[in-house]
């Protein structure tokens, strides 16, 4: 029976019924309620078990570890240095905070933070002017060397020009330096959140780590409020990792020290900073003839305890006039800084010796002074302490630092070698030439996949297809819409056809999953499927078969039956095959189109060049899939081109000699009874033809199997098969009627109709035969070839300099990680090298 949109719209009244063609959702509605019925699921589950490979880096026992920790923890030195170099690599070639602790200094205008920061180093390196003279943090690490009576240091920033930096600078060096870039942020009227990074060593400094900061204007009425700027620079640094604050009190009032509101301001109120901070009292000398006596001292200190502050008391000598020329000006405050220590301590001395005076002049009736404030007197105080926390805070963090070091080496080592195989692909020569040898890869995984490869169903379960999904991607696709030829127009009448399908049979595993070759077959086996459901059934052009005869064909004066057999023959099976072929195509083509992005993402894992492979560039891979595309989809229109050539013949003429055709013997009136004489007797003549026709299989049949056997020589077979070709000439088949009605009559039409079948039936059957032979040949086999020849051919003609442009970004990053990667090594080797001298 003829089914619903087996043909072209002009036939709908007659052929297709009244039904309309479903579009495209509802044809994947149809499909996905054919897949909930559960006719052809496999029950189970799919096993994908795998086993995960976990691998470890190498890395030194813990007990060497603890002993070379141990040996810093004992050699300050040695452990400062190495913090030198570790900050430098995060801080100069990371681009990232220091992983160790460092203190802070924060206080107002003119506080002393830069004379502070002086007095630890023991060296002049800011020179104050008016206003605010430091105008960037300046981030320093003092390390103790023995070996260098005279300090050798190190200057880098983000923002320091090239040929200020060094690493072997003297301290004039990096006086004038820090000096000019101060200068320099002052004319540009700004302040600057990038610090410059000090590393300072000498015999004559305790080993520290501080930064120092911009001073904050006590008085907004007066110059630029700069409040703002500095702001975001204490917060910048605050926000860095194991920081901690220092911060530097005026010698007055607890409450109308000004820093102090000024970093609640800052930091979120007093609560979040006021706990881990330090505190350093500058000036003291000030307020030391208003603390003469040690119960004033203790009493201008109370307020300072309840508020959880304890500050060391610092006094630094000061010059009379500092409007000296630079030079002049260094000298005098490097003079300073040498006696500062001695100075400090006769002024406490003599304080000290004052409190005693009074307290025997008022009858000892005096209460001592605080132990908090004891303790806490003079600037070695609070270099001790500060030194005491940071190396504390340092070797406790020891052990993070280097498993980050090492952490990050083979982070940027991997790093460096993908940059290294992208710089091979900034050549385009070179990229064509991977490219290629990537291609010979696909090629062969492509021809595996069609030869049948249980690796890859092992290795992509996922990409395995059921018939459903073939469907589904074909129909998803954009070469579903794309035009082949004229017949595209009526491929939805398959897709139709397809979704209407209540089950698939069996013998075509629609529910199994396939790749490859076995998906090429499964699709050829399907397309019998659908081409024996579209037979047509010329039954329905029952009123059209009178008007097919015509009259005087050949000059002959009656009507032409075979005319309107002929007619019917090309009418059923044009409209049927040529969109059904054009369907098969189409589907084959979505089948062999994924094979290309399969293997490429196959030869990129655990092969030879994987990962030189995983590195093309993702362009190239569009290019290569786009012209992959391209000689397919010339392959499918060359394909359906000659399939469809080869088509048209088979209906434009009929043939009774039809191997697959088989006919009975058809009359236009009652059969007359008609005899023989055969052996002395008469026999019907039906039952003679039946029983010659029988003898002569048989003969045929006899004489086909003796030809085949008999090999010693092909003479029999030459015999044979010209026996053959003359039974063929020479044999008589029924076919139509000779006789017929002047006017066709309904009994005649029904011969003819019948006799329409009969041959489509066995046209269809050789049909199906002659197209696996032309699908083989023109698709599956020109698939392979494509591959192999046109696929090489189209690339390697390809404008590589053009696809390629060179990315200069890559070798730029190269210097940077190979830089970062030495600066690594560098700091491991420094822990290799000691855990030797252990």
């Amino acid at each position: 029976m003829l089914v619903d949109q087996g043909f072209s719209p002009a036939y709908d009244s007659s052929l297709n019924g009244s039904k309309s063609m479903p579009s495209r959702e509802e044809r994947k509605k149809l499909r996905n309620k054919r897949r909930s019925k559960g006719a052809h699921n496999i029950n189970g589950k799919d096993n994908r078990g795998s086993a995960d490979n976990v691998g470890s880096s190498f890395s030194p026992s813990m007990d060497t570890e603890d002993r070379y920790i141990a040996l810093l923890n004992r050699n300050e030195d040695e452990l400062l240095k190495f913090v030198a170099q570790v900050n430098k690599v995060y801080q100069d070639l990371l681009k990232r905070p220091a992983p160790f602790m460092t203190f802070v200094f924060c206080g107002m205008q003119s506080a002393g933070k830069s004379t502070i920061m002086e007095r630890f180093l023991n060296s002049v390196l800011n020179i104050v002017q008016q206003g605010t003279g430091t105008r960037c943090p300046l981030d320093a690490t003092c390390i103790h060397d023995t070996t260098c009576n005279t300090a050798v240091c190190e200057l880098y920033g983000e923002e320091l020009p090239e040929d200020e930096r060094g690493d072997q600078l003297t301290v004039n060096d990096v006086f004038e330096r820090i000096t000019n870039h101060n200068k320099k942020l002052g004319d540009e009227d700004r302040f600057s959140t990038e610090p410059l990074y000090l590393n300072y060593r000498s015999a004559n400094v305790q080993n520290m780590r501080f930064v120092d900061t911009p001073g904050i204007i006590s008085n907004q009425s007066t110059g630029k409020d700069n409040r703002e700027d500095i702001k975001s620079i204490l917060r910048s640094e605050m926000r860095k990792p194991n920081t901690k604050l220092c911060v530097l009190l005026e010698p007055k009032e607890f409450a109308t020290n000004p820093i102090l509101d000024f970093c609640d301001d800052t930091l979120g109120g007093r609560k979040k900073w006021i706990d881990d901070a330090t505190f350093l009292m500058t000036k003291f000398d000030k307020q030391l003839e208003d603390a003469r006596t040690s119960t004033k001292a203790n009493d201008f200190f109370d307020e300072f305890f309840l508020n959880k502050c304890r500050p060391h008391l610092v006094i630094t000598p000061t010059l009379d006039r500092e409007d000296l020329p630079p030079d002049k000006l260094f000298e005098e405050r490097t003079k300073l800084i040498q006696k500062a220590d001695v100075y400090e301590n006769d002024k406490f001395e003599q304080w000290r010796e004052g409190h005693e005076r009074y307290c025997i002049e008022n009858g000892g009736v005096e209460d001592p002074l605080h132990i908090d404030i004891e303790t806490k007197i003079g600037f070695p105080s609070a270099k001790k302490v500060m030194r005491e926390i940071m190396l504390k805070d340092t070797i406790e963090r020891l052990p993070e630092v280097i498993s980050s070091l090492r952490n990050d080496l083979d982070k940027y080592n991997a790093e460096y070698k993908n940059l290294e195989d992208k710089m091979k692909f900034n050549d385009p020569q070179n990229l064509r030439n991977v490219v290629t040898r990537m291609l010979f890869q696909v090629q062969d995984r492509i021809l595996n996949y069609l030869d049948g490869d249980l690796e890859l169903s092992l290795k992509f379960p996922d990409k395995l297809q059921t018939l459903d999904d073939e469907l589904d991607e074909e129909e998803d696709s954009e070469w579903s819409t794309r035009s082949l030829n004229h017949h595209s127009e009526k491929e939805d009448h398959w897709r139709g056809r397809v979704s209407n399908l209540d089950e698939f049979p069996d013998e075509i595993y629609a529910a199994s999953r396939f790749l490859g070759g076995k998906q090429y077959q499964r699709a050829l086996e399907f397309f019998r499927v659908i081409m024996i459901d579209a037979l047509p059934d010329p039954f329905q052009l029952r009123d059209k078969v009178a008007n097919l005869t015509g009259f005087l064909s050949g000059g002959l004066q009656q009507e032409n039956w075979e005319r309107a057999m002929v007619e019917i023959t090309r009418v059923c099976l044009k409209d049927v095959s040529h969109p059904g072929l054009n369907y098969v195509i189409k589907h084959i083509g979505s089948i062999f189109r994924r094979l290309f992005p399969i293997a490429l993402q196959d030869v990129k894992q655990g092969e030879r060049f994987s990962a030189e492979f995983k590195q093309i560039p993702a362009a190239v891979e569009r290019f290569l899939q786009s012209e992959f595309d391209s000689v397919l989809w010339n392959l499918l229109k060359n394909a359906s081109n000659e399939v469809h050539s080869s088509m048209e013949p088979m209906y434009s003429s009929i043939d009774p000699n039809l191997p697959t055709f088989h006919c009975k013997r058809l009359v236009n009136h009652q059969q007359k009874d008609l005899f023989v004489k055969k052996d002395q007797k008469f026999v019907s003549v039906d039952e003679d033809r039946e029983k010659q026709f029988e003898n002569s299989w048989l003969s045929s049949f006899k004489h086909r199997a003796v030809a085949l056997i008999n090999n010693d020589s092909n003479n029999s077979a030459k015999l044979f098969l010209k026996d053959e070709n003359r039974k063929r000439a020479t044999t008589k088949k029924s076919f139509l009627p000779d006789e017929r009605a002047a006017m066709i009559t309904k009994e005649e039409t029904e011969m003819i109709l019948q006799r329409s079948f009969e041959y489509i039936v066995g046209l269809m059957e050789f049909n199906l035969i002659v197209f696996r032979f032309q699908l083989n040949y023109h698709l599956f086999e020109g698939f392979k070839k494509a591959i192999k020849e046109t696929l090489l051919t189209k690339v390697n003609d390809a404008d590589w300099d053009e696809l390629v442009r060179p990315d200069s970004t890559i070798g730029e990053r190269l210097e940077i990680v190979e830089k970062q990667r030495q600066g690594l090594q560098k700091s491991l080797d420094m822990v290799l090298r000691m855990q030797r001298i252990i």
